[in-house]
This record gives structure tokens, C-alpha cells and sequence, in this order.
């Protein structure tokens, strides 16, 4: 095969790999990786619109409402009418919410915690530089194979 088509694959299984766990850690705690985030980032921020949290998570805005309706279905979240501007609506949690946050939010971030001592601050700042590379290079290519 291809050295640089092996590697090109090597990476993609290695991001599903990783996707995959993330996954697997939320799905412990009923939830999907998406709404385990929004969970988590609407319990630290005082007022959240969902526009924010497209771009924040760099989701489509129907993937992101579909995780935001199942969040209030099961009665984690709930939606307001922001008063300055009556088309948006603020993200809240509820006391559920804040409860079920709790419950995840400890022991995630001390497993993120573990994570980063064990890689260090300069593979944390070089993975996140190279991830944010590739999503680049992805996205420029696919656009070449949309045209």
C-alpha cells in the first residue's frame, strides 16, 4: 500500500478510535459525547444561546438542536426567551440538570485532568494544533471534491 495513503488511514482509525471511546464515556452516563458537552458547558456558563454552542462545538445547527431537545426531553435543560432580543432562546439547566452535571462532571473532569498530566501541557497545545490542522486540511479537500 501507499506510505502516505497508510498513513492518511492510520490517522482516520486513530480518530475513530478515539471517537469511539468518547463516546463509550458518555453512553455510561446516558447520554450522547454531544450532550454530555453541552451539559457540562451550559452548567458552567450563566446564559448559553444555541448559535454559541454551534460554533463553540462547531456542530450543524440541527445536530446540535436534536441534542438540545433531547436534553430537555429528559429534563436536564430548559429554553427561555432571551429578554433583549425575543427570536433567541437562552439555554438553562434545571435542577435535574444541575444534579445529573454533578454526577458527570466530576468524575469526567478528574479523568480530563488525569489525561492532561499525563500528556503534558506542550502534547496538549501540539495535539490540539495539529487536530486543528487536520480539520482544516479535511475540510479545504473536501470542498476540492465538492466542486
Amino acid at each position: 500500500m501507499d506510505k502516505k495513503l497508510e498513513s492518511m488511514l492510520n490517522i482516520f482509525s486513530l480518530l475513530r478510535k478515539a471517537n469511539g471511546l468518547n463516546r463509550e464515556r458518555a453512553s455510561f452516563y446516558g447520554l450522547n459525547d454531544l450532550e454530555s458537552v453541552i451539559l457540562i458547558h451550559v452548567g458552567m456558563t450563566e446564559k448559553v444561546k444555541q448559535k454559541n454552542l454551534c460554533n463553540k462545538f462547531k456542530v450543524p445547527k440541527q445536530t446540535m438542536n436534536s441534542a438540545i431537545m433531547n436534553l430537555k426531553e429528559k429534563g436536564y435543560v430548559k429554553l427561555m426567551t432571551d429578554e433583549k432580543d425575543k427570536r433567541a432562546k437562552n439555554l438553562f439547566l434545571t435542577d435535574n440538570g444541575r444534579e445529573r452535571r454533578d454526577e458527570i462532571l466530576i468524575p469526567l473532569d478528574e479523568a480530563n485532568r488525569r489525561m492532561y498530566e499525563s500528556l503534558g501541557d506542550d502534547n496538549v497545545k501540539r495535539i490540539t494544533k495539529d487536530m486543528e490542522l487536520l480539520v482544516e486540511s479535511i475540510s479545504e479537500n473536501f470542498k476540492k471534491e465538492d466542486a
